[in-house]
Formats: C-alpha cells, structure tokens, sequence
C-alpha cells in the first residue's frame, strides 16, 4: 500500500469551520427530475431557507453526498452497484475529480472524511470474494491509499464515534451482485452487525449483532455520548414484529454493549413502520433523534439515551434528514420535492419554513454542509 493505515490517521486532525464556511449551500443531497425511469439525476445544494444554490447533472443516480470538513468540496457516492464517484465544488458545483471502483468492487453509498479532510472512506463491495471492504482514498485525487475488511456483509453508511480514532460500519449483511443488481441473495443466511474498527490498524474493535438476523443495519448516527444509533430494514416476513431501531451503547472502560440493544416502542406503532427505516440524525445533545419511514410516511422521534420512541408526525414518502445544529431543528426531505423542518424540543413541523422543489424527488439521504 502506498501509505500506512496509521499514516492516514496521524495525518493530522484540523478543527472543523463554521458551518457554510464553503459557499452558499447549507444543505445537499441527490435528487431526480419528475417523471419516472427517465428523470435526469443530479447533486443539488440549497440554503437554509430551501432556496437552490446550485444543482450538477449526474450519468447516473446517487446516494449520500458526503461534505469536507472545509466546506470547499463533497463525495458524490453512486447508488449501489454503482462504479463511478465524484468530488463536486461546494460554491459552485462543479465537477473537481472522478474515480472507478476497482475490478469486481463497486460503491455501496456511503462515505466519510478523516478530520483534516486528507482522506476519504468509502464502503465498497468485493463481490467476487463476497466480503465488504472499506477504501481509504486520498481525498483530492480519490487514488486508493490503503483498504480494510468492513466486518461483514454489504457495508452501507459508516460514522466516526467521537474519538476519531474509531468508525462504525453498519453490515447490512445483505449479499449482492452487479449481475443481479438489486436482488438480494442470502436472506435465509444473512447476518447483519455493526462494527467498530480502528482506524489506524483496521483492526476489529467490537461487533455487535441485533435481535434478528433478518434485520438488515443500514443507516446509523453517532451521539455526542458514542452511543451509535442504527436503523434498520427487516428482510423478513412482513407480519413479523421485529425493532427497527436500536443502540450500542458505551460500557465502560472502553467496553461495549454486546448487542444492540433495541428502542422502546408500542407495538401497534411499530407495525405501522411497515418493516423500514430510510435514514437516521442525532441531535447530539441531550440525545434526541429522528428516524425517517418513507412506507409509512412518517418521521419518527426518539429518545436515544433512554431507548425509547417519543412521537411521530405525517410526511409523506419522508427519507433524508439531517440535523441543523444552529437552529437545533432536524430538516426532512421527502420524494415529492418538500423539504420539511421539525423543532428538536417539540417534534412540531415548522410550516413556515418549509420549502418545495416541485420538479424534483428528493433522494435518500441528506447532508447538512
């Protein structure tokens, strides 16, 4: 490898900027035009009050859009199986770089930067040996620096817990194939879980399992406190009652829950979440969190620390969130173009501030800048 896993890491580890310190976005996430299979793809960046800033025609469709700690640049991750990613300029849009996966890897959605925004950590997929790995990639050129095993199965988002030492991976545990793209191939198998790695030496520091085997750990976020929080998709029979939301939380010394420990919730509100959790955000304190459920069209809110469900409110066909830490609000989007913002301390939604690209459906996830 043409650098040390460890001399990515020690790097060097630069304090964050203001929030918009790049250019006018505040926010960016994938979107589609309107009109089915044929809509254009596309980054989109738009300010706080959900006015466009800019928006880049894509080849194909995208996930995640993961920022730079400057603010300059962001990550474009395809869908999966896709090959090609990009670096996108923040104050304008522009293109900055591409990369391909490597023969017989592809993305899986998800990326994240090292503090001082050297490098980059991408989830991929090793399909011919059937193992997740995570590439680290030098962040300007995207060349592949150095690689570790992600734990398990179908790799998808990845977050640092707050000593930046350590990522967290969520393992769907879902096999895939380009050749199959979205057909799903060991669930009677499957073993989902979520990893903690250690960065410098990619070795294995925790891995934890959920309540069912079937519950596919897609999507996590990370208190201030280093409880990771997942979401996930039950790959199981419908009319099974099965916790799509769950916790590892600290043990002490250093130690971890050894298994995920689900979140509280009634049982007739769980079976409305129809069996899928689209995208997570923590409010870092006291710990509050929405959980978005685009099949049931409803953002759920949550009480991490205490592990339990607090209320719901209606969006339709909600998916993206992210937390807005100045206005301490989470801000939704969904796939009719709305974006939708939420108070933290009340789980109102703020009408007033609400905002509609009416030619766009908004993708996944989306990313505060």
């Amino acid at each position: 490898m043409a650098t040390s896993r460890r001399g990515v890491l020690t790097a060097g580890v630069a304090a964050m900027l203001p929030a918009g310190a790049g250019g006018l976005a505040a926010f960016v996430s994938a979107a589609t035009t309107r009109g089915g299979s044929g809509g254009q793809h596309f980054v989109v960046g738009f300010d706080g009050a959900g006015k466009e800033s800019f928006r880049v025609p894509l080849p194909a469709r995208a996930h995640q859009i993961a920022v730079a700690p400057n603010r300059t640049s962001a990550f474009v991750a395809p869908r999966r199986p896709g090959t090609r990613a990009t670096i996108i300029d923040l104050a304008t849009g522009a293109p900055r770089a591409f990369c391909d996966a490597a023969e017989d890897r592809h993305f899986y959605g998800h990326a994240i930067h090292s503090a001082d925004g050297q490098y980059l950590f991408a989830t991929e997929n090793d399909y011919r040996r059937g193992r997740g790995m995570v590439s680290i990639r030098d962040a300007e050129t995207l060349r592949v620096a150095a690689e570790f095993d992600s734990g398990g199965v179908g790799p998808h988002q990845l977050a640092w817990l707050p000593d930046h030492a350590t990522i967290a991976v969520a393992n769907g545990g879902i096999l895939t194939h380009p050749s199959q793209p979205r057909k799903k191939l060991n669930l009677p198998t499957m073993r989902p879980n979520l990893a903690l790695i250690d960065v410098a030496s990619g070795r294995l520091v925790h891995r934890a399992t959920g309540s069912h085997h079937q519950a596919s750990i897609r999507h996590i976020a990370v208190a201030d406190s280093g409880l990771v929080l997942a979401g996930m998709q039950y790959e199981g029979p419908p009319v099974d009652d099965v916790p799509l939301l769950a916790a590892l939380k600290p043990a002490g010394e250093g130690g971890w829950s050894e298994r995920l420990e689900p979140l509280a919730i009634p049982l007739p509100t769980q079976r409305g979440l129809k069996q899928y959790v689209g995208s997570v955000a923590v409010e870092g304190v006291p710990g509050r969190a929405l959980a978005t459920c685009p099949r049931a069209n409803l953002a759920t809110f949550w009480d991490v620390g205490a592990g339990r469900f607090l209320a719901q409110r209606r969006f339709r066909d909600c998916c993206g969130v992210a937390f807005d830490a100045a206005a301490r609000e989470f801000v939704v989007s969904n796939g009719g173009g709305k974006i939708m913002r939420f108070a933290a301390a009340t789980f109102e939604p703020l009408h007033e501030k609400a905002a509609h690209q009416r030619d766009l459906h908004w993708d996944n996830h989306l990313t505060a800048v």
